[in-house]
């Protein structure tokens, strides 16, 4: 039995709207940051944190108290994850292309740095969950083979895979030239914070529900 009395469970609450709404901020700073529309380049940036601090966070906190659908009919809630992770999708496709094509106009070689290389793998794994998908969706396709519980646990694994994933990609890309010749060591260490925060909340909230 839960020992989180009302209140505490409000200030978690609050707490996580707090992060979330920082989350939120940070890729409006980036593109300030990029000056957004100067170059070709300055939509990397831009879209890929659109893509995993903004939006899929809020995909992935769809179903908790935290949530904007928070009340709604759990049945919403999937339509409403379902489409903010098509908006990820999108995002995230304007980001990676962006630097690809930024790279090949300038002949420079791709996924050379730790950015880069976790960056591509962290691309492929949110392809395989979003096609994947469909299966915690529709779990009766795999009715015969696996139970319904089973596949919405590991869709839920998955997507916490991923979602670390983009975050250790996002906290590496804080430490490229770009972020570090533009950005304060004040706003780096604090979007490095909220990362990681970002990670751990998640990590044990799916821990909590499956373990």
């Amino acid at each position: 039995m839960s020992t989180n009395s009302p209140s505490s469970t409000t200030a978690i609450t609050m707490l996580l709207y707090l992060i979330r709404a920082t989350g939120a901020i940070f890729p409006i700073y980036v593109g300030y940051l990029t000056k957004l529309g100067s170059s070709l380049f300055s939509y990397h940036p831009f879209f890929m944190t659109v893509a995993f601090t903004g939006l899929m966070t809020e995909a992935v906190f769809m179903f908790s108290e935290a949530s904007l659908a928070a009340g709604r009919r759990h049945s919403t809630k999937i339509t409403a994850h379902w489409f903010v992770l098509l908006l990820v999708a999108v995002a995230h496709s304007l980001g990676f292309a962006s630097i690809y094509i930024n790279k090949e106009l300038n002949n420079k070689p791709h996924f050379t740095s730790w950015h880069g290389s976790v960056g591509l793998v962290t691309s492929v794994l949110l392809w395989a969950q979003l096609s994947v998908g469909v299966f915690a969706k529709y779990p009766r396709i795999l009715s015969r083979v696996m139970q319904a519980r089973t596949v919405k646990a590991n869709h839920g694994l998955f997507g916490m895979v991923v979602f670390s994933a983009g975050m250790i990609t996002i906290a590496l890309g804080l430490w490229s030239t770009w972020f570090q010749n533009n950005a304060s060591q004040v706003v780096i260490y604090s979007a490095l914070v909220l990362h990681i925060s970002l990670m751990f909340i998640v990590c044990k909230k799916f821990i909590k529900k499956y373990a």
